[in-house]
């Protein structure tokens, strides 16, 4: 325990020296994990890439206020179906003068998954030199806590709400990391804030791989407010998810499977429920039931990556 403190003690340490690239104060929500990556990931990759978002829960900050800005980096706006486009024509201007950069998408999963997927999917299967980095929070959470395609099952949205007909969302999420490998991009990964030291790792290896294509790194990120759970405790969740293999963590490099976290003694996915009052109408039988889901999306990429061996 004691030489994991230190480790943790080691990165944060590290990443403490690097510059901050934004104001100490900015218009997100106290422990949001949208903010901690966002600041976590120009610090791996370095202040000289080139940002493409959208709105959503980033734009505020990204966008700036008035005639102010809350950072000091190149960022790009355009609507949720041209994040993937506006970042080949930006990636593709650059190779022409010869100038090396680093384009970075950055949008949530209502872009990514829902909105903007057909261009996504587009770039990825174009093999455009381009990263693009999804902070999934399960919903759209600027607009107000509504459901996407990779709400979980059963959880509760403003458009998915439990009473007497509703019983929170009646379908599985959509596996948005393993449509994206499917897509034989060069790069695929997952990552999320509870593992610094993996998530470091993964940036750089999407950034060392642009030259060869596209690379795509799926974050899961809870929000508070949708989520309904404590501005301290977002952490934990991270954490939870991975060690319940809910949200495992893994990549796929030119089509082969690696899990670069394996959970030894997984907990059960109540473990990570608990924490959330989102799933706090669930019952035994509910509960079961993204039991099984977890369980079989760990099962799913486990023989992907056993097979890669």
């Amino acid at each position: 325990m004691v030489e994991g403190t230190k480790k943790r003690n080691k990165i944060f340490d590290y990443f403490r020296e690097k510059e901050e690239l934004y104001a100490g104060g900015v218009a997100w929500c106290p422990g949001c994990t949208l903010e901690l990556t966002a600041r976590f990931v120009p610090k791996v990759l370095g202040k000289d890439m080139v940002l493409v978002g959208c709105p959503g829960c980033s734009a505020p900050v990204f966008y700036g206020q008035n005639v102010g800005t809350w950072h000091r980096m190149t960022y790009y706006s355009c609507l949720m179906t041209g994040v993937p486009s506006s970042a080949t024509g930006l990636a593709r201007y650059y190779k022409k003068i010869g100038k090396d950069a680093t384009i970075v998408c950055f949008t949530g999963d209502g872009c990514a998954a829902d909105i903007g997927f057909q261009p996504l999917s587009g770039a990825a299967e174009r093999n455009e030199n381009i990263i693009y980095i999804c902070y999934d929070n399960e919903g759209y959470m600027n607009t107000g806590y509504q459901r996407s395609s990779t709400t979980p099952l059963g959880a509760w949205t403003s458009t998915t709400p439990v009473g007497i007909a509703g019983k929170g969302k009646p379908t599985p999420s959509k596996n948005m990391p393993l449509i994206m490998a499917m897509h034989g991009a060069v790069y695929v990964a997952t990552a999320t804030l509870s593992h610094l030291e993996d998530f470091a790792k993964k940036l750089l290896k999407a950034k060392e791989k642009k030259d060869e294509g596209f690379a795509y790194i799926h974050v899961f990120a809870p929000c508070l407010m949708g989520w309904r759970i404590e501005p301290d405790s977002s952490i934990e969740v991270c954490r939870a998810a991975v060690r319940t293999n809910y949200f495992p963590l893994w990549e796929a490099e030119n089509g082969k499977f690696r899990l670069t976290h394996e959970v030894a003694s997984p907990k059960p996915v109540t473990e990570l429920t608990k924490l959330m009052r989102k799933f706090s109408h669930l019952k035994e039988d509910g509960l079961a039931e993204l039991q099984k889901v977890a369980d079989e999306r760990y099962a799913l990429i486990k023989s992907l990556c056993d097979a890669s061996k």
